[in-house]
């Protein structure tokens, strides 16, 4: 059997290194030029040992590395990934969402008929407020 170091990691180990590592960004341990670097390193790391050696001389936050006797066992209080339900969607939101989709259709339309380019600033304006609706 392989050591635990050799394993191979998964979407979420990368996305759990690279979010500890714009923590001690965030929090002056790391300057610019080694955070990219090592924030690369996490990004093609492919084992457990890759990813650990980016936190060697760096305190916790540190990605939790699930060992093979944890797949099947989630950790008591492990953040779980929120989703929103799926279904049916109430009026205003579809609403929202058909106008989002068409929005670049009337702007288009509102430029030729017009003449006055600032049209295409209904694009994001109705994407914010529509995502605003979703909420």
């Amino acid at each position: 059997m392989a050591d635990d170091g050799d394993m191979r990691i998964g979407t979420q180990e990368r996305e759990e290194a690279l979010a500890a590592l714009a923590q001690h960004h965030a929090a002056g341990r790391l300057d610019a030029d080694d955070y990219e670097d090592r924030r690369g390193r996490a990004t093609d790391a492919v084992t457990r040992r890759e990813l650990a050696e980016l936190f060697d001389d760096l305190p916790e936050p540190r990605p939790r590395l699930v060992s093979s006797t944890d797949v099947d066992h989630p950790v008591a209080g492990a953040p779980v990934a929120q989703t929103r339900p799926k279904g049916p969607v109430s009026g205003p939101v579809r609403a929202a969402r058909m106008l989002t989709a068409l929005s670049p259709f009337i702007a288009v339309g509102l430029f030729l008929a017009t003449g006055r380019w600032w049209w295409f600033l209904l694009i994001p304006a109705i994407a914010v407020i529509a995502r605003n609706l979703e909420e």
